[in-house]
């Protein structure tokens, strides 16, 4: 799997909570970097929906462009708004929102895959 976020303690406590769940996790801190990682194969993305250089949305539509069954979860600690919404609706894409615990990152690894 891979994690995105600018936020460098967010990426840090994502890849240690998948990591002791026996999860592979690849983590990237820009929507370039993402792009880059994912082509080494991935089953899944967790990606912030704001990130510093480009957002979340952005980066899904890449990722599905280039990998049409991918899974791409995205993660938001702020509100969401109808536009944003409608494309996550549009791209059938899952949203969690931060605080979040460690059981439904569990969850999250249950239902998308460890790597």
């Amino acid at each position: 799997m891979l994690v995105v976020d600018d936020e460098g303690m967010i990426l840090r406590l994502c890849e240690t909570a998948f990591r002791r769940l026996g999860v592979e996790v690849l983590c990237a801190s820009s929507a370039d970097d993402a792009i880059g990682k994912a082509a080494t194969g991935v089953d899944w993305v967790l990606t912030d929906i704001f990130l510093g250089d480009k957002d979340g949305i952005w980066l899904a539509e890449q990722l599905r462009g280039l990998y049409p069954g991918l899974e791409i979860v995205l993660m938001t600690g702020d509100r969401v708004g109808t536009e944003i919404l409608r494309k996550i609706k549009t791209l059938k894409l899952s949203l969690i929102t931060k605080p979040f615990d460690l059981q439904e990152l569990e969850d999250m690894a249950r239902k998308f895959g460890r790597s």
